[in-house]
């Protein structure tokens, strides 16, 4: 799931975004973990390659072409909600063509952003937690800025509980339990080999 918002172009994120979804569909073609999806989201979620079809250099470029980076907002709420619905209506139609063991296997998201989630944390919270429940796995890659100054890592939230100010690290109450900082496109690999030992492992836990 990419960011397709005018943000990650002024952040100077859209090109190591679609960096890292060659690398990725790249890497999970080839290692045959299963179907492949690409959605691009920001005020709306579009699917810009579906389940089911194989991903080719020809698929893969018509996936990248569909990225312009001038969506004028992301909704992170409903981002997550039509990822869940995307993963059960996969699970729906593999259900109809394979057997049971098959469908319970766990679902991977690798979302793709500049993470700047300013509104509604606490409801994105809740979506991931129900698309864990869901066996759902969403990890956010958080494409940084490569100036130190403008790294997320700088960032400050703000907020007023009972309407005192407080300001806390951006990343302290962060909606996506599981994210990883992007900074070099060399450490996808690691990353996508890290992440999907803890998928088999949550796997493996989650069948025993």
């Amino acid at each position: 799931a990419i960011d397709d918002s005018e943000s990650m172009r002024e952040n100077s994120a859209g090109t190591l975004a679609l960096e890292a979804l060659a690398t990725l569909t790249q890497a999970l073609t080839l290692l045959e973990v299963g179907e492949i999806s690409v959605v691009s989201f920001g005020d709306a979620v579009n699917i810009v390659h579906p389940f089911g079809k194989p991903f080719s250099d020809q698929s893969g470029a018509h996936a990248l072409s569909q990225f312009k980076f001038e969506q004028k907002n992301t909704e992170w709420s409903r981002l997550v909600k039509g990822v869940i619905e995307v993963l059960e209506f996969a699970k729906m139609q593999q259900g109809a063509r394979a057997s049971k063991s098959t469908v319970s296997c766990l679902q991977l998201v690798f979302v793709i952003s500049d993470a700047r989630i300013q509104q509604d944390r606490e409801v994105v919270s809740r979506w991931c937690r129900e698309a864990f429940q869901r066996r759902q796995l969403l990890v956010m890659l958080i494409v940084d800025s490569p100036d130190p100054k403008k790294s997320i890592l700088k960032l400050r939230s703000v907020t007023y509980p009972n309407g005192k100010l407080k300001i806390v690290q951006y990343l302290e109450d962060f909606p996506f339990p599981f994210y990883v900082i992007l900074r070099d496109l060399n450490q996808l690999p690691e990353i996508v080999a890290d992440t999907l030992k803890q998928w088999f492992e949550l796997i493996q836990h989650s069948s025993s």
